[in-house]
């Protein structure tokens, strides 16, 4: 029981005191109440007490109401036993009787109360990236099946083993979080994942839907473990906001090849089902596959069977688009012959190194006396020219240490001598245009057939430019990788080059500068027309599709009027507008009107500030803007600009199909693996995440 002074009165404040018998507490365990005696206090001070009043007060019943926990015992201003709220501070008054009824009633609608005690609703001020992420507004309820999904993206995502949820380690984790998480096990969540692939899929069924093009991207993948083959399909295409999606379509398993090697009707066959299964066998625009010649003729019995059921644009000529980056490799492998056995002693110099600890720190302590600032060596992967280039750019940063290393290592025999060093400066300055270009075009978020031109002109030139080097190794590698390029330029260029021209920053100006550079003035001027009569025939061609499609819409509409009028009475009565228009075509002259590529080619180009403008530019963005102002020629850059120019969307896959298919997991079926790896790619795009891509070289890291 708490005292309260107050100032206002000079009066004695009674306390009650209350004398615990402890003999008896000791013996009985429980406290006694014993009688009080009353004191007179008078101003605070305990010297002064007034005698007793020799009279017995009636012992007082024990408090068991729990609305007393909420309340104290205060002395009011009129000298009065009051009960005051512990949140609003209010008093109430304190019954002879006990009772607690106005106490409950109180508390009902105390609000102070009620802000402290009841569960109130949260604000979310974060955006929201995912519908697992709390509600702007959420009572923080348990939700016991949305837990499941997301359990079951978080598998997909991570490409996880279902048994994982049966795991002490996962069911602790997530029961500490949340105390009312029911384990599950891992059939329950075989479930779950194969449910959040159906729904996924038909989402993606329905966007499809609305796409009139979809250009696609295919690659085969042979499992050593299971001993089967499977074909990846990748489609991309431009949604109606003019987003750039990359989604995989089908990861679907092929009957054992022929002769050790599939033909280009078993690879056909493989599309065939792709397209009919997701029902875009009549939107195809592009098929993009590397440069074996079973995938040359499986593109030729595609073209030929989907032309007879619809017109191909420009008779198919853009059909089959052969994958740069794959060329940009075989012309770069063939140039790199010529130095095989100075990338090879390379090579090996760093093996040497990585084999032990103290090779690496004695070679650490000559680079770090040396001054040179570098961080990794690196290994190469011998299918990958581009980590080749990246090995040999490291290994020259820190040449010099090679011989001083070699002096204190009897058993280093493969140091390269000064004019091998020579050699890789030479050949490194002619690879290093190769590799911006490959970085560029093997980029998957960003559209890349507009690029493609800005990047590979530079490399026909160069490559024009080394023909005539003083150093005949040099020479001979050239004229292999100018052989190899000039037998795929032909077959590949017309995209490049329409694609250019449909970027607002190059228009024809790029074609122009670039044939200007590579080609001679006549046969400069020939291709440039060449590439004008072509992006113009694919116009009319867009041109056609939209009058016919606005011929149907009139007919339709003509006929739900004639129906109208002929159940109607009363006589059509021309509108204001309509008079208005047909007085203005008599009365007024008009040039013929220009098209929309017309007046985009006469447009100056679109200028940019940044030095580098190879990916930062958004084209798509630009269309967007432009979409009401140029109504067809938009829809032709939007089918064009998401054509893949590369199979790089493709063969990433595959990164993630050593990791599901290893050998813990080699009964996994083939329906289910197409679950795993397309669910996975579905999944990431709705949370944002992008799938790492597997790295083919190792490093080696300079202490």
């Amino acid at each position: 029981m708490i005292e309260i002074n107050d100032d206002e009165f000079d009066g004695a404040l009674r306390i009650e005191n209350v004398n615990v018998d402890e003999e008896k507490d000791k013996k009985e365990g429980k406290d006694d109440e014993v009688e009080e005696e009353g004191k007179n206090v008078e101003d605070g001070k305990d010297d002064e007490v007034e005698e007793d009043k020799g009279h017995f007060e009636k012992k007082k019943r024990k408090k068991v109401s729990k609305a007393h926990t909420e309340f104290i015992e205060v002395i009011g201003n009129d000298e009065n036993f009051k009960y005051q709220c512990i949140y609003c501070k209010s008093l109430l008054s304190r019954p002879t009787s006990g009772t607690t009824s106005h106490l409950w009633n109180h508390l009902k609608r105390c609000v102070q109360k009620k802000m402290h005690t009841e569960k109130q609703k949260t604000l979310q001020f974060q955006p929201i990236k995912s519908k697992f992420e709390m509600n702007p507004l959420s009572d923080g309820k348990y939700d016991h099946m949305k837990q499941r999904e997301a359990i079951a993206h978080w598998i997909l995502m991570n490409e996880q083993p279902f048994n994982v949820v049966e795991s002490f380690g996962f069911t602790f984790m997530l029961s500490i979080n949340q105390p009312l998480f029911e384990k599950i096990s891992r059939a329950t969540t075989k479930k779950d994942v194969i449910n959040v692939y159906d729904i996924e899929k038909k989402k993606l069924q329905l966007a499809l839907r609305d796409i009139n093009k979809i250009s696609l991207t295919t690659d085969i993948w042979k499992s050593k473990v299971q001993k089967i083959s499977y074909m990846c399909v990748t489609g991309h295409f431009v949604d109606s906001n003019w987003n750039l999606h990359k989604r995989l379509l089908s990861f679907i398993p092929l009957p054992p090849p022929h002769a050790g090697k599939y033909s280009g009707h078993d690879i056909f066959n493989g599309l065939m089902k792709c397209t009919k299964d997701w029902g875009i066998e009549h939107k195809v625009f592009t098929i993009s596959v590397d440069n074996a010649s079973n995938n040359d003729s499986a593109i030729r019995i595609a073209k030929e069977t989907f032309s007879k059921s619809r017109k191909l644009p420009l008779e198919g000529k853009l059909f089959h688009v052969r994958c740069t980056a794959h060329i940009l490799n075989l012309v770069v492998q063939d140039g790199l012959s010529e130095i095989q056995n100075i990338i090879d002693d390379v090579k090996k110099s760093v093996r040497f190194i990585n084999q032990s600890e103290s090779r690496l720190r004695k070679f650490s302590d000559v680079v770090h006396h040396l001054g040179i600032q570098v961080k990794k060596l690196i290994i190469d992967c011998p299918t990958r020219w581009n980590s080749t280039y990246e090995m040999l750019v490291e290994a020259y940063r820190v040449k010099d240490a090679f011989p001083i290393f070699k002096e204190g290592e009897l058993f280093y025999r493969h140091c390269p001598s000064p004019d091998d060093w020579k050699k890789v400066k030479d050949v490194i300055d002619i690879l290093e245009v190769f590799y911006e270009a490959t970085n560029v075009i093997s980029g998957v978020d960003y559209p890349t057939s507009n690029v493609y031109l800005a990047v590979i002109w530079r490399v026909k030139h160069v490559l024009n430019e080394k023909e005539n080097h003083v150093d005949e190794f040099i020479r001979v590698m050239i004229k292999k990788m100018k052989e190899k390029f000039d037998k795929y330029w032909g077959e590949c260029n017309l995209l490049m080059e329409i694609g250019a021209i449909l970027d607002p920053r190059f228009k024809m100006r790029l074609v122009d500068f670039a044939f200007g550079n590579i080609y001679s003035k006549v046969e400069a001027l020939t291709n440039v027309m060449k590439v004008r009569e072509a992006l113009y025939n694919l116009f009319f061609e867009y041109v056609e599709v939209d009058q016919s499609r606005s011929r149907k819409s009139t007919t339709s509409v003509q006929c739900s009027s004639t129906c109208a009028n002929s159940t109607s009475k009363e006589k059509f009565v021309p509108s204001g507008f309509s008079m208005f228009d047909r007085y203005l075509d008599t009365v007024e002259v008009h040039d013929p009107l220009k098209s929309d590529l017309d007046i985009y080619l006469e447009e100056g180009v679109f200028r940019t500030q940044d030095e580098d403008t190879s990916v930062q530019f958004d084209a798509l963005a630009w269309w967007k803007s432009q979409e009401l102002k140029f109504k067809i020629l938009s829809k032709l850059a939007r089918d064009v600009l998401a054509i893949p120019i590369s199979t790089v969307a493709s063969e990433a896959t595959f990164s993630a199909g050593t990791r599901v298919l290893d050998p813990y997991r080699s009964r996994l079926t083939s329906d289910m693996v197409q679950v795993l790896i397309c669910g996975a790619d579905w999944v990431r795009q709705i949370h944002g995440i992008k799938k790492t891509l597997m790295t083919y070289v190792s490093s080696l890291f300079i202490l």
